[in-house]
């Protein structure tokens, strides 16, 4: 692909990404206040904040062989994006297409919709990946991608801040403000897809993707370093998950904080993550990925930790910077390994299952701990912080057994240490 095209694609990349930004701050961050206002119990935001990923992992599977039939990336993305964005519609009526006696009713429904949203949303991303990674040079990943997603989460920050507010003025008893934000997020959603349409489609170093079964990517478990790496993504995935979707409930209705509280919380972990990604890049470019993750996640399996010692928001609002620096390492680190760790041919299906056993992961811990909410004792007189700390424990189980197992994909283990052909090669 010449450069100008490179450039051009680029560019309306940034955009997309700047769109979809405005999206995810007046949206995703408020489904579960959703649900919560349309009266979900704790199991029924566990399920809503699990299944749709679970759901959305499963189909990402026919990802690559679509991909392939269709014989562009670029086509299925902007296929798919499009009902992405119309899939949003049905979300925004649910509460005005059924009366308040029918409330589980609603949340079946919603439960329906954010799924079906969710799996439009996750389809496309192993072929995005591909198109960027074959777009952008390997050694240049890093710190493009960090100063990316650090413009896109200065977005997310400042419309999920002013969201928050809007909610707040109100109040948790009306969903209307809940209809604007979902309405500006369909056409974000939509401007998003326009920017999509104008990418190019590099030349692939091969005609096909390599066809190699889940059950074989499973089995690679014991030799291949990459599958170890999706097995210990998988396993913190479960962990975290135990607790951090029902983290919400707690707020909102244990806690009593209002909207604009949770808002400022919400906020302050992605201020604190988009500051601290292009740094994480760098390092990453300079040392490799996995050493650096290592270190977020070591944070990241100690962060349940900080919640035993004050429930007061200004304190709470460090323990959202702290938990934001360590997953905006974690979210670029990841996705930058995923991107080195495979040929070009191999990697929307190796994409794919790594999303399968991370959504399957996720949805197993978030339904574990909706079911143990209710059984388990208060500790400091709150059951979901005895949840926290469960979630830390198993978080540094996984820390210890777990990352031991895994290699960098850099430097003298890079062509032949994961069990795939080769590194993917610069664009």
């Amino acid at each position: 692909m010449k450069r100008g095209a490179i450039r051009r694609s680029l560019r309306f990349s940034i955009w997309d990404g700047l769109f979809t930004a405005a999206m995810l701050g007046v949206s995703e961050t408020y489904l579960i206040p959703y649900g919560i206002a349309l009266g979900a119990s704790p199991s029924q935001v566990a399920l809503l904040a699990s299944l749709p990923p679970l759901a959305a992992a499963l189909l990402q599977t026919r990802s690559a062989g679509v991909t392939q039939f269709i014989g562009s990336r670029t086509r299925l993305i902007s296929f798919v994006v499009f009902f992405h964005a119309l899939s949003w519609l049905p979300i925004i009526l649910v509460p005005y297409l059924f009366s308040a006696s029918s409330r589980h009713a609603a949340l079946f429904a919603l439960l329906f919709f954010v799924t079906v949203y969710a799996s439009f949303g996750a389809f496309a991303v192993p072929a995005w990946q591909s198109l960027m990674s074959d777009t952008i040079p390997l050694q240049k990943r890093g710190r493009y991608f960090g100063w990316r997603n650090g413009l896109q989460g200065f977005v997310t920050v400042t419309f999920s801040a002013a969201a928050g507010l809007l909610l707040h003025a109100f109040g948790k008893s009306k969903v209307v403000g809940f209809t604007l934000l979902f309405v500006f997020a369909m056409f974000s959603r939509f401007a998003a897809w326009g920017c999509l349409t104008q990418m190019a489609e590099p030349v692939r170093h091969t005609t096909h993707d390599v066809y190699f079964s889940f059950v074989d990517f499973v089995k690679g478990i014991r030799t291949r370093n990459f599958a170890r790496f999706v097995l210990f993504v998988s396993l913190m995935s479960f962990a975290v998950n135990l607790s951090s979707p029902l983290l919400a409930v707690f707020l909102l209705k244990d806690l009593g904080f209002s909207y604009a509280l949770y808002m400022m919380l919400m906020v302050t972990a992605s201020a604190s993550g988009f500051l601290f990604q292009v740094r994480w890049g760098k390092y990453g470019d300079a040392q490799g990925n996995w050493k650096f993750l290592k270190i977020a996640c070591w944070g990241i399996a100690l962060l349940p930790l900080f919640w035993m010692f004050s429930r007061h928001w200004a304190y709470l609002v460090v323990v959202q910077f702290v938990a934001g620096l360590c997953w905006g390492g974690f979210n670029l680190l990841v996705s930058n390994f995923l991107m080195e760790a495979v040929s070009p041919e191999k990697r929307i299906r190796c994409i794919s299952y790594f999303n399968v056993m991370n959504g399957t992961a996720v949805f197993v811990g978030a339904s574990i701990g909706g079911v143990l909410i209710r059984h388990l004792p208060k500790l400091f007189g709150y059951s979901y912080l005895a949840l926290f700390l469960l979630s830390c424990v198993a978080r540094v189980l996984v820390m210890l057994f777990a990352a031991s197992r895994v290699r960098e994909v850099r430097g003298a283990y890079r062509p032949y240490e994961m069990g795939y052909p080769v590194v993917a090669e610069s664009g």
